[in-house]
């Protein structure tokens, strides 16, 4: 029996090392089986061509993030019904119904998921989003995915992007790379959860204006200290910032949840009638110069959540005086993207007997 430890790639070469030894077991006979089928004698490469070309077309290679090799699988599986379905993949049917064929094909699949482990783990987020900058106009932090300062410019490490062990975005991934200040060009670390969270009420908390938003600050801690993964948790992000470093900044969201684990985008704008659509001068300006400011201000929101949707992928949801009368709900409504995860997947085995069964 293997000791699993997932952050040691001796455990995963040890893996793919057994099941190549029971695919060369079983090579010599599933060949034979191969062949038969094929009308002609075919070669390892040849068959294991089949699966890969399968393997391509069911699965998304370049965007395709799982957790595990059952997810790997499963997916692969839903990939060749659909595939078989639509009428193609005649081949792959016929052979996945023998059964020393069909798994070896597991088997080999399983491997590929251990030999590209990391890979096929990392959910691989878009450039602009490897360096996120947030706060107001003159205290913000940056939270890159592997900070580097290099003359005087802060960027990610060339190459790490893909293989850090946290996940993007999460409170894991802050205690892994710490906050960069971008005024005293350093990093500030924490030593624990708890470390964070007293950062985030204390200081992050304490620049914001807004009574609304101090107690979103506070129902969030209370949420990561109720948490039984905490680590895994994505960060409640405070004004996420638009243009990034630049002083003068175009737009900022109040709140923003970058979950790595739906790759779900969602940001939260706290919208009080009396700070986003007021108007001055009220008492001196006509109906028509009314409208014509309100319209003005209309514009400029929907503006901001059309570039946050076309930059980032972020799609904005927003709480007006009526909502903000009761933040425990306007939370939960956060909370909702918070603790999201991906649904699980069916089984191998019932995937399996749904396409013997085709």
């Amino acid at each position: 029996m293997i000791s699993k430890n997932i952050n040691d790639s001796k455990y995963f070469e040890k893996i793919e090392n057994e099941i190549t030894e029971e695919l060369n077991k079983r090579q010599e006979s599933v060949l034979k089986q191969f062949s038969y089928i094929k009308g002609f004698e075919a070669t390892l490469h040849s068959f294991h061509g089949t699966i890969s070309l399968a393997k391509s077309e069911s699965l998304d290679m370049v965007q395709g993030t799982w957790p595990t090799h059952e997810d790997y699988i499963s997916s692969w599986l839903s990939g060749l019904k659909d595939l078989i379905g639509s009428g193609r993949g005649h081949m792959m049917q016929k052979i996945f119904k023998v059964d020393a064929i069909r798994e070896y094909i597991l088997l080999f699949l399983e491997r590929d998921f251990y030999r590209h482990y990391k890979v096929r783990t990392k959910q691989k987020p878009q450039e602009n989003l490897w360096s996120i900058w947030f706060g107001n106009e003159i205290i913000f932090w940056g939270l890159l995915i592997a900070p580097r300062l290099v003359e005087g410019y802060w960027e990610n490490k060339p190459g790490r992007i893909r293989k850090v062990e946290f996940g993007y975005w999460t409170i894991g991934h802050v205690l892994q790379t710490g906050l960069v200040d971008p005024e005293n060009n350093m990093v500030l670390t924490f030593r624990d959860v708890e470390d964070f969270l007293t950062f985030y009420q204390s200081i992050l908390k304490r620049v914001s204006n807004s009574i609304y938003e101090k107690q979103i600050f506070d129902f969030y801690c209370n949420y990561i200290r109720a948490s039984r993964n905490s680590l895994l948790e994505p960060i409640l992000i405070p004004e996420f910032r638009y243009d990034g470093l630049k002083k003068k900044h175009k737009f900022r969201l109040d709140f923003t949840i970058l979950n790595c684990h739906t790759g779900q985008r969602i940001g939260f704008e706290l919208s009080p009638q009396s700070t986003h659509m007021a108007v001055s001068g009220i008492k001196t300006k006509t109906q028509t110069e009314m409208n014509k400011d309100l319209a003005v201000k209309w514009s400029k929101e929907m503006q901001k959540r059309n570039e946050y949707f076309q930059q980032f992928g972020i799609t904005t949801i927003t709480f007006t005086d009526t909502h903000l009368t009761n933040m425990d709900e306007c939370f939960k409504a956060m909370k909702h993207f918070l603790e999201k995860r991906k649904p699980e997947s069916k089984s191998i085995q019932e995937l399996v007997t749904e396409i013997i069964s085709l």
